[in-house]
């Protein structure tokens, strides 16, 4: 089921912020018809606010009363139940019908919600173009999922002309305001040196700001990937990279009671990083025996990761750590100006503080979500 800004069933509640607990009057008011109270007292029945027990079914009402006066929060939160399916009946049609007069009033959230309903070809013909259309309008006004959201277009080429240097700044706006898959893929950037002067020191950096995020397993991950096989050793750090790849385990197992090959890939990296070759090779076999398991990959995704994941092995079994090839540099690219991350000591490792060490092009495993 697709996410509409972020909010989709449950996310809703908490979508635009605390709502008032003293609702004394609120009823009231929303009874005369003022839009405004008949929104929150949806948001307030939504999330169980003042009651026993969230009411989905009353909250709906509630909004559907202040999206019909043209309030485009209303609007956008009755969407996104139209399309879970939350205290009404799911239908693709009328989340569409509501998302669409959200974004059409402005609503940036919105307006990411329809740039993701094209993209997906959701109840609508598929049209990546329109998708970075309603993306931009969202980028524009600030929302940061928004910009990390056309970033990722514009990186790609999908819908627009490919542009890494125009992404790198668009992520950097969203990185800016701890976006954390913003962080990540502009760390990506920085490493292979697309779009942006390759720079491992602000790859480091930014990766560490994501990782500050401690739900989040894939910024864990790329944080230890880049300390277990970045091609500039004067980066390694084995042990380090143990505890936080074991920290991404932990995040994936905790949530959904499995583990990912990606991640035990990045373990086994990290060990043998650190000269415990013994134990990275069963990591990497457990790597190997998931992907096997992994029915989301097509037949040709699968070999090609099973290869290389079969390379790492051979490699560990040999008393010997993984590190990325050099990337080959895609020709010439300017700094990112306003990139102060490096200002910022928490940002980097105090190893990499005071010195500016080699650089090189490195080329990193994409391990996005």
């Amino acid at each position: 089921m697709m996410v509409v800004a972020g909010c989709g069933l449950s996310p809703v509640r908490a979508q635009f912020g605390d709502v008032p607990v003293d609702d004394l009057g609120l009823r009231k008011l929303a009874e005369s018809g003022d839009a405004e109270a008949q929104f929150q007292m949806g948001l307030r029945l939504l999330r169980g606010v003042g009651s026993p027990k969230p009411d989905a079914t009353g909250a709906a009402v509630w909004l559907q009363k202040a999206a019909k006066q043209g309030h485009d929060k209303a609007m956008h939160v009755l969407a996104a139940l139209y399309e879970a399916g939350e205290g009404v009946e799911k239908s693709t049609p009328k989340f569409i019908q509501w998302e669409q007069k959200a974004a059409d009033k402005g609503l940036p959230e919105a307006q990411l919600g329809m740039a993701q309903v094209y993209d997906l070809g959701e109840g609508v013909e598929k049209d990546a173009s329109l998708g970075a259309e309603w993306a931009i309008k969202a980028a524009d006004q600030g929302l940061a999922p928004a910009q990390a959201y056309y970033a990722a277009k514009l990186n790609r080429g999908d819908g627009v002309p490919k542009n890494p240097a125009k992404a790198a700044l668009w992520f950097l706006k969203a990185a800016q305001q701890d976006d954390g898959s913003a962080q990540r893929q502009l760390a990506y950037l920085y490493y292979t040196g697309s779009g942006v002067p390759m720079d491992y020191k602000r790859c480091e950096a930014w990766y560490r700001r994501a990782a500050r995020d401690d739900q989040d397993p894939w910024a864990n991950n790329d944080l230890a990937w880049f300390l277990s096989t970045c091609p500039d050793k004067s980066f390694h750090n084995g042990q380090e990279a143990i505890g936080i790849a074991k920290k991404a385990i932990h995040i994936v197992e905790d949530s959904t009671g499995k583990q990912r090959h990606e991640i035990l890939d990045t373990m086994a990296a990290a060990l043998a990083r650190n000269g415990q070759f013994a134990e990275a090779a069963l990591w990497q076999r457990r790597c190997l025996s998931l992907l096997k398991e992994d029915k989301e990959l097509s037949p040709e995704e699968t070999a090609k990761l099973a290869k290389e994941f079969d390379a790492r092995l051979k490699l560990y079994m040999a008393q010997k750590p993984y590190a990325d090839e050099p990337a080959k540099a895609e020709g010439k690219t300017e700094a990112l100006p306003n990139d102060n991350i490096l200002e910022d000591p928490e940002g980097t490792s105090q190893q990499h503080l005071q010195k500016d060490p080699r650089q090189k092009p490195a080329k990193k495993k994409d391990a996005e979500a």
